[in-house]
């Protein structure tokens, strides 16, 4: 009996994306007669046409209770410290920033968030490091209407590329009591640059 449940609640959309540097279909359609190019570009699968979940670095899904979350970069990290972990000679060590805003009325609990980067190449399983420079690790509280960038420090082996994806699965209570804390988990794909 839980199963349909658990199936009913899988169907459920988390929240919608929101693509970086796209317009909405009434800012681009213009008005006016268009052209056959312009109509069978129109026809064209856009960025608007991908899954809410399938995001690009620099998108933001925006949760349906109004958290919003962006990857803002995938970079090389070739600064270490005395004490910080140094990938192998073939590995390649990189940082996922990214950005949490809470547009809701309560605070949400930073600690029960998870970022799972994979390689997007040929696959490929990532390792967390810890590099200290430049770092600023997600954990505490975020109050109503702020924002926080943080990090995480990982290494990817050269031989599975330099394309990563990033999947964010939030499991705070407050979010876990939501019908809608079943659906599809948010995923980024950009490039270790």
């Amino acid at each position: 009996m839980l199963l349909p449940l658990v199936s009913a609640c899988g169907d459920s959309d988390q929240g919608t994306a929101e693509r970086a540097g796209s317009q909405t279909k009434a800012d681009s359609s213009g008005g006016g007669t268009k052209t056959d190019d312009e109509k069978d570009a129109a026809d064209e699968p856009t960025e608007d046409d991908k899954p809410d979940t399938e995001l690009a670095v620099g998108d933001t899904f925006r949760y349906t209770d109004g958290v919003k979350v962006t990857v803002d970069r995938i970079a090389k990290v070739t600064a270490f410290g005395e004490f910080d972990d140094r990938p192998d000679a073939d590995e390649t060590a990189f940082r996922v920033t990214w950005t949490v805003e809470n547009g809701t009325s309560k605070p949400v609990d930073l600690d029960s968030w998870g970022f799972n980067p994979q390689g997007a190449t040929t696959g490929g399983e990532t390792k967390f490091i810890y590099v200290e420079k430049g770092s600023k690790q997600m954990a505490g509280r975020l109050a109503p209407s702020r924002s926080g960038t943080y990090t995480g420090e990982y290494s990817l082996p050269k031989a599975d590329g330099k394309e990563v994806v990033v999947e964010v699965a939030r499991m705070d209570d407050a979010w876990m009591k939501s019908d809608d804390a079943f659906g599809d988990e948010p995923n980024w794909t950009g490039t270790i640059k």
